[in-house]
């Protein structure tokens, strides 16, 4: 697996429980009942970045299966405020607003919940920034991200062929958590696309120390953009020789072990593939590429 010399993590999974966030993710609904659009993306950091539009003006928005709720950029709270925690565990006030339209392309999600604040930091390394997509407009469709070709399709019809693997997903407050195999062992993660992380380990856990205790990691710090503002961690980098998602392996598999909120894989991790995110089946599936 391919690695990057310079790594920024944008931690942006908003972490709330319980009944009522699955309630605000299934609220809304797409305009037509049949639609479908392709597009290119660009990236920012290697996270994909598409134009939507909102309030009549076109922005870009991080695409994002890890945020509970969308995010959008704005100077001033609109609607309620609460105190929201992220990945990196620091807390942070947001507003809380049904957004009445968010477009892309030719595709309307309308009604649709999502957090609101001025993204200080975050907002800095986008230009013409909006915000995050999340659950609320990502779990309404099916959506074939392309990362080599940086093509996207969406649709409410079937997008891929049977030459694309399965992965099995489990929802959790509508958020997709699927199982590593490291060396034999099954471990739960998220797949948060708005991470640029290959795999990420908490350093608390026990499985950051046996892995420290196995393979050889070196120590670095870096500055990483999340919620709450831009922060120097120091972290240890190294690379797991296998790792299966599925009955897929994964070779040489950069990994980093620093504070973080839980075990995840983020967009890096299929930097060679093709993702089909199946919300009529409630599947992920994946097809290697060949790059040129």
């Amino acid at each position: 697996m391919r690695s990057s010399r310079s790594i920024i993590l944008l931690s942006i999974f908003i972490l709330l429980t319980g009944c009522s966030i699955t309630n605000l993710q299934q609220k809304g609904s797409v305009e037509n009942k049949e639609f479908y659009y392709s597009m290119k993306f660009s990236t920012a950091k290697g996270l994909v970045v598409i134009p939507a539009k909102i309030d009549g003006k076109q922005k870009n928005f991080i695409f994002d299966t890890g945020a509970d709720l969308s995010l959008i950029q704005r100077d001033t709270f609109k609607g309620n405020t609460s105190k929201i925690k992220g990945a990196s565990k620091r807390k942070v006030e947001l507003g809380k607003e049904l957004v009445e339209s968010i477009e892309i392309g030719t595709i309307n999600f309308r009604d649709t919940y999502a957090w609101n604040g001025d993204l200080k930091g975050l907002k800095e390394q986008i230009n013409n920034f909006g915000g995050i997509i999340g659950q609320p407009v990502i779990s309404k469709a099916n959506w074939l991200i392309n990362y080599p070709s940086k093509q996207l399709e969406i649709s409410n019809e079937n997008l891929v062929d049977n030459s694309y693997q399965n992965i099995k997903i489990n929802r959790k407050d509508g958020n997709p958590y699927t199982y590593l195999t490291l060396k034999g062992i099954k471990y739960e993660v998220v797949i948060d696309l708005g991470s640029t992380s290959i795999l990420n380990i908490p350093k608390d856990s026990q499985l950051a120390k046996e892995i420290l205790n196995t393979y050889t990691f070196r120590e670095r710090k870096r500055e990483r953009y999340t919620l709450g503002g831009n922060q120097t961690i120091t972290e240890k980098i190294g690379t797991l020789p296998l790792v299966k998602l599925g009955n897929i392996e994964f070779i040489d598999v950069e990994t980093t072990i620093n504070n973080s909120s839980q075990m995840r894989i983020g967009i890096r991790f299929f930097e060679e593939y093709a993702i089909y995110i199946d919300n009529t089946n409630g599947v992920y599936k994946i097809k290697k590429l060949i790059i040129d």
